[in-house]
């Protein structure tokens, strides 16, 4: 998780929102690996960029005088791995990075981290004729604004301003020799001048200003950039002895460029790989350049029998979760799941398909009028204890009731407390943090004058306190005043204990869940938070605090759902990093491949060395392996491949036994090579440790057992990475057609077709049953041109031997086999606006309905024969990760979908395409399961571009000369 002063106050008093003291140097900060222990904590390591260590000066000199670990705030645990890199996307608009080669290595040394990263530049497209052009922020000054840019300019040319570097590295000199000259300090202020005539003309004069740099093609600049930082810091880092790991950054646009990237820095020696700049990036864009720099390195390390590890920057994508572990990715980071607990909706997360909206209790808005603030406040915290009396199942009333006595009682006692100590000599200070903390520890009632009646009013109080002397007294009238206005606001209150009161005693009542939504739409909609209030109510009848164990939620319950400062927000951004591990644990568990060092291990340089020289049988089964750390064992504990070889080895038992359950504790997974490896007593402590522990004799026995133990889409063949599997035609497919329900349709003569206010809220049998109606089956009930084909299709692969089943997809009725019988019925997708068919489908279950079909049955190919809005209804880019890594997934016009699975074939079904087939599109798709079936008997073997083929192919000749035509 990248670190970005992301910390809580560790005493935080939430039934008052306060900090636990004023000072924030006094303040016990906790970070995620503080609130959670050792083996539950929900991330792997640390992500620490030059650029957020620099944000502050005194946060920059804490760390360079302690490191990470030692740094008495940060203060991380030894065992979390550290990975420091530049921080490119902070720096992206500046012509070059603001680092240089030697000083990186040298900064890395100086925080003590794990892992430095090479300086990358992030790779920009732009669409614009011209290029990119850089200027500095700072030549903008009085006279001449950006925005006085001819527009000429900003339309031929992508400008990125910033303030630049004072000083760049050495090797700009090399690129700008003009950025580098003269007192970069001293700028001298753009004019009007300087922009005049065209285009070319600016860009000519800017050609050797220290203001400006210009480049055509800025993309490959960046790329070529990147790499040459990779080269020269290598060459630094291997001429130096430095304690740290060297990871290289590589950039690209595409998945060729990053492929490239990635194997010019393999053959200069790294064993550690960033994909850099695709954070934010689509998921089908990440799939494809993570599987194809996967491949790359996977040949790289068979080719040569050595491993590399590969990270992924930016990356939080439950569902390229098999993606990123079939190709091979050591590790990856982002924030986003720590984020999104204040950014946008469904900002509480239980897993990746259940979250839900916490509900905002608003603080008082910065400089507003003390009524205002007060009423805020107020309203706010009725809300508050409303809420916890929801939760803790106490009465809701009763809870307002008494909260609304206190505040009475505080509005007093803050009167009589300030008419007798507000010239106590503990007042007497110049600075109002003293005073509000003498303030605080002093008066019972400070805590909850803030609470209820804001921070804005006892700010108002400390001020006059602060002014206060005997010797110089204040008016009280001029407290009195501030805790009038906050009594008569008080007094016109709304109090919802009173209203929810009289609502009780009524007869029928109110039962919890109204009372507590009553109080919160009233809130809601006072906020203007009108348009979450369907969020909020699923939110409260769903509880979902009460089903998460981890120890934000077990301890702070309801406060983690309530959207509300930073001491709730980031707490609950950690449990939603715990939720996302926890996806990420059951996907891809925390795995470790190990075999015994022996007496030699210390006689090599590295571990690796070690293992591919004195235990062949082991590396050569295991070093590709994904979703693995490997690496050997002795009494001091695991010693990763990547490692140099410790100076003295021991096998000492007892401590080897307590070495190793320390270290394993936050493993889900052991494997180990030979029984003799761990001592029976050793192998039963690491047992209590490990959730599963499997030995193995023979290496190739462990490396097939680890890919099984994966799932099958490891185990297919011994090549577990994603590829296009080939499947024998002639021995009969288990075929389904997923079909569509048309608006062409078979009714029998005199019958009733319904409409959609009378299928919804009845089951089909309940109309069914009704006098006159009769059922037709699905296969007959659909009659468009489409269906009809397929049709064709279908009797055509049943004949050839081939198993089918066929079902329709019913806007109506659901998920229907083509043998169900169905009313006639008059219900479509197509005319519906994209919420309202995610929103009929998952009434329907049809989502879940084709997943349970999908996963109960083992298909060899999956034909989607569906138009847009029915994909829609589907989530097809989710659906299709259900067909089987070795089965074949048919999809038409979805070229996204294509492009992201080895698997999956899109065939073109536009309207050219119909053309060429001399039918129209809506009928397309059935013609092309017609075809398919005509020729299948023709191909020995399909994989998905046979399959394309043998849908496209109409001409005469044999189907086999038409294969390289597609």
């Amino acid at each position: 998780m990248p670190e970005w002063d992301d910390a809580v106050d560790a005493g935080y008093d939430f039934e008052h929102d306060e900090l636990s003291t004023l000072d924030r140097q006094e303040r016990d900060l906790d970070y995620v690996w503080d609130i959670f222990d050792k083996d539950e904590t929900p991330i792997d390591g640390v992500l620490i960029s030059r650029e957020q260590v620099e944000s502050t000066d005194s946060k920059a000199k804490r760390l360079a005088e302690h490191g990470v670990y030692d740094d008495p705030i940060l203060s991380i645990p030894d065992w979390l791995p550290t990975i420091s890199d530049c921080g490119a996307w902070g720096y992206k608009s500046l012509p070059f990075p603001p680092y240089g080669n030697a000083e990186m290595l040298d900064f890395y040394e100086t925080l003590e981290v794990s892992v430095g990263v090479t300086i990358d530049h992030l790779v920009l497209g732009s669409g614009k004729e011209k290029g990119r052009l850089y200027l500095d922020e700072r030549g903008f000054q009085d006279g001449f604004k950006k925005s006085d840019l001819p527009s000429a300019l900003t339309d031929a040319v992508d400008l990125m301003i910033d303030e630049w570097a004072t000083e760049w590295p050495p090797y700009v000199e090399e690129y700008e020799p003009s950025i580098c000259r003269g007192d970069a300090e001293e700028i001298t202020p753009f004019t009007v001048e300087d922009f005049e005539g065209s285009v070319e003309r600016v860009l000519d004069r800017l050609d050797d200003d220290n203001r400006a740099v210009y480049r055509q093609d800025d993309k490959q600049f960046r790329y070529e950039l990147t790499l040459q930082n990779a080269r020269e810091i290598r060459e630094l880092y291997e001429q130096g002895n430095y304690p740290f790991r060297l990871m290289v950054a590589i950039q690209g646009w595409d998945s060729e460029s990053y492929t490239n990237a990635a194997a010019e820095v393999l053959d200069l020696g790294y064993d550690y790989v960033g994909i850099g700049g695709v954070a934010g990036s689509p998921v089908h864009a990440v799939r494809k350049i993570v599987k194809n720099v996967g491949k790359t390195v996977k040949g790289f390390e068979r080719e040569h029998g050595t491993r590399v590890d590969t990270h992924v920057f930016g990356f939080a994508k439950s569902e390229a979760f098999e993606t990123i572990g079939r190709s091979g990715m050591a590790s990856f980071d982002s924030a986003s799941m720590l984020r999104s607990a204040w950014t946008g909706g469904e900002n509480y997360r239980l897993d990746a398909d259940e979250r839900y909206d916490a509900i905002r209790v608003r603080y008082p808005s910065h400089g507003a009028a003390v009524e205002d603030a007060v009423e805020t406040a107020l309203r706010g915290r009725e809300t508050l204890e409303a809420l916890r009396a929801y939760a803790s199942e106490k009465s809701i009333v009763d809870a307002l009731g008494e909260w609304v006595s206190v505040a009475e009682t505080t509005l007093s006692e803050t009167g009589e407390y300030l008419r007798e100590h507000r010239h106590d000599e503990k007042f007497d200070a110049s600075r109002l943090q003293e005073v509000e903390s003498n303030l605080r520890d002093d008066f019972e009632y400070a805590r909850k004058l803030r609470a209820y009646f804001s921070e804005d009013l006892r700010d108002q109080i400390v001020k006059l306190l602060r002014a206060d002397s005997p010797e110089d007294p204040l008016p009280f009238e001029e407290y009195a005043t501030l805790l009038q206005t906050a009594r008569e606001t008080f007094e016109r209150f709304p109090r919802l204990a009173d209203i929810l009161g009289a609502e009780l005693s009524k007869s029928e009542g109110m039962d919890r869940f109204e009372q507590i939504w009553f109080v919160v739409q009233d809130y809601a909609i006072w906020a203007g938070d009108e348009d979450l209030l369907e969020a909020y109510r699923e939110t409260l009848a769903n509880e979902p605090w009460n089903r998460c164990e981890c120890p934000i939620c077990e301890e702070h319950g309801v406060e983690v759902c309530i959207f509300r400062g930073n001491d709730r927000n980031r707490r609950r951004g950690f449990h939603n990093t715990d939720r996302f591990y926890d996806e990420f644990d059951d996907a891809l568990p925390k795995t470790l491949v190990v075999t015994k060092g022996s007496a030699s291990l210390s006689n090599h340089d590295t571990v690796e060395e070690y293992l591919a020289n004195e235990v062949p049988d082991f590396w050569e089964a295991v070093h590709d392996l994904p979703v693995a750390e490997l690496g050997v064992v002795d009494a001091n504990g695991v010693h990763e491949w990547w490692h140099d070889t410790p100076n003295t080895v021991s096998f000492a038992p007892r401590k080897m036994a307590n070495t190793l359950t320390d270290q394993l504790s936050r493993y889900d997974r052991l494997y180990v090579y030979e029984s003799s490896t761990l001592s029976p007593g050793v192998e039963e402590q690491v047992r209590d440790v490990v959730d599963e522990v499997s030995i193995s004799e023979q290496g190739s026995e462990l490396r097939d057992t680890l890919l099984a133990d994966l799932g099958e889409s490891y185990s297919v063949g011994r090549d577990f990475l994603p590829h296009a599997p080939v499947l024998e035609a002639g021995e009969g497919l288990d075929i389904l057609v997923i079909d569509q329900c048309s608006g062409s349709k078979y009714v029998p003569e005199g019958m009733r077709v319904f409409e959609a206010d009378e299928i919804d809220g009845r089951s089909r049998e309940e109309l069914l049953g009704r006098d006159g109606v009769r059922g037709v089956a699905a296969r007959d009930l659909y009659t468009g041109r489409q269906q009809e084909f397929v049709s064709e299709a279908v009797r055509q692969l049943r004949d050839d031997g081939h198993e089918v089943q066929r079902y329709f997809i019913s806007a109506g009725f659901g998920l229907v086999d083509e043998s169900e019988d169905l009313p006639p019925y008059e219900v479509t997708f197509s005319s519906m606006r994209v919420a309202e068919i995610r929103d009929r489908s998952e009434r329907l279950g049809i989502k879940q309905d084709i997943s349970r079909l999908l996963q109960q049955a083992e298909y060899d190919v999956v034909f989607f024969a569906l138009g847009k809005d029915y994909y829609t209804s589907i989530d097809i880019d989710q659906t299709v990760q259900l067909v089987r890594p070795g089965r074949i997934g048919v999809v038409f016009n979805r070229d996204l979908v294509d492009e992201q699975f080895e698997n999956i074939v899109s065939v073109p079904a536009r309207t050219e395409d119909a053309k060429r087939h001399g039918t129209i599109v809506v009928g397309l798709k059935g013609l092309y399961l017609k075809y398919f079936a005509r020729n299948l008997p023709q191909a020995e073997k399909i994989d998905p571009e046979t399959i394309e083929t043998l849908c496209r192919y109409v001409e005469d000749e044999p189907v086999q000369a038409a294969f390289e035509q597609f």
